[in-house]
Parts: structure tokens; sequence; C-alpha cells
């Protein structure tokens, strides 16, 4: 009877222990997924656009980057195609840029099972550009959707969401901002989005609700219907 209750109780602990590993490891997940999302804004900041795809995952076909009424770019190598197409719009790859924006509220919630993770944040910022010769700034707000998926041991941007909130200029009154004039961007074949924009992809305007973009709650394993 003594070595029965021995070996339940070692099979007890080691339940609890490999528990507590993985709850560890969901912790350790939350502290990564911070991390890379910084290094996402260190490299925005700095302008240096060829350093983004690193941060996405490779081995996935649904790759996403979506950018408001831009549109998303879809597929491995579509964070390098957003990319080119944010310096012919002039928002990037040229001196005199520079976009910072500061990440709060974050709420990040890792799988059960330890392989995807979801995260919402809202994104405080600033703009400055030069555009024909003359410097330009304005204030500029977002929301962010992004899941992660966990590739070869490192967490990876999955599909990244960039949902609008408003663009004013620094100098501008709230009000003035409205009505707010699309952008009317002209794609090339080679830069155009892989798909249009999202019913959530909308500014915010005094005569319309603001879009209510989902909280990650908590999941066992990722479901598709629920990608941001």
């Amino acid at each position: 009877m003594a070595k029965e209750a021995l070996e339940k109780r070692v099979e007890r602990l080691e339940a609890e222990n490999k528990k507590l590993r993985h709850e560890m490891e969901r912790a350790q997940a939350v502290v990564e997924i911070t991390n890379l999302i910084s290094r996402m804004q260190a490299y925005h900041t700095a302008n240096r656009n060829e350093l983004m795809p690193a941060l996405y995952a490779k081995k996935v076909p649904d790759v996403r980057l979506y950018w408001g009424e831009l549109g998303s770019w879809e597929g491995p190598d579509g964070p390098a195609k957003a990319g080119k197409t944010f310096e012919k719009m002039g928002t990037g790859g040229h001196a005199g840029m520079m976009a910072i924006h500061l990440m709060g509220n974050p709420l990040i919630e890792v799988a059960g099972d330890g392989k995807t993770a979801r995260g919402i944040w809202v994104a405080a910022g600033m703009v400055a550009n030069k555009r024909e010769g003359q410097p330009t700034a304005m204030w500029e707000w977002n929301r962010y959707g992004i899941d992660f998926i966990k590739e070869d041991g490192q967490w990876k941007l999955w599909h990244h969401h960039v949902y609008p909130l408003f663009q004013v200029g620094w100098d501008q009154k709230w009000a003035e901002q409205f009505p707010r004039k699309a952008v009317g961007i002209k794609f090339s074949e080679e830069t155009k989005p892989d798909h249009p924009a999202t019913p959530l992809d909308v500014f915010y305007s005094p005569d319309e609700e603001l879009p209510y973009i989902p909280v990650p709650e908590p999941y066992e394993t990722f479901d598709p219907r629920n990608m941001y």
C-alpha cells in the first residue's frame, strides 16, 4: 500500500510540475510578444522597413499585414510588398520620415496549447515627414489587433491588423479634420494590396459608431474564424 501511495503521489507531483512548466512558458510568451511589438516599433520609428519582414512568420501561407483603409498584403512576402508600397507613398524608406507610436493598453492571451497568441493595443503616435520639400507633421492614433504564431521556438507576427482611429495635423483643430477625405492611393501591380480594407478599417467620425475590435478571450487552440 505504501508503494502504491508513493507512486500516486509521484504521479500527482509530475502532473502538477508539467502544468506549472506549461503556465510558466505561457507567461514567458507574453514577455517575448511584448518585446516583439517593441522591436517592431523601434524599426518603424527608425524608418527601417527592410528589417520588418524578419518579424513575420515564414512557414504559414496566410501571413497578413492589414494597413487600415489601404487593404492587406498576404503571404510570407506580404510584409516586404507592403514596405515597397509605403516607400512609393512617401511614408517610408527615405530621409525626413519619422513615425512614433506608443503601444498602450496591451491585452495578450496565449493559447492553452502554447502554439499561438492574440493581442490588442491602442497606439498613440506622431508622424513627421517631408512632402514637396516642406516639413509636415501630424498626430496619428490607431488600434492594433495581432495574431501571433510560434515558429521554430520564436514568436512571430502572423496576422497584423492596424485599425485606424484618426489623423490630424499637429496644428489643426480637432473638428477641422471632418469630413475626412480618402487617401486615394494609386497602386502598381507590384505594390497593390491583395485584399481590400475590412468594414472595421474606418476612421473615427462624429456621425458614426466606432467599430468594436474584439478583445482576445482565453482559448485553447486557434480558430481562423476569429482572425484579426
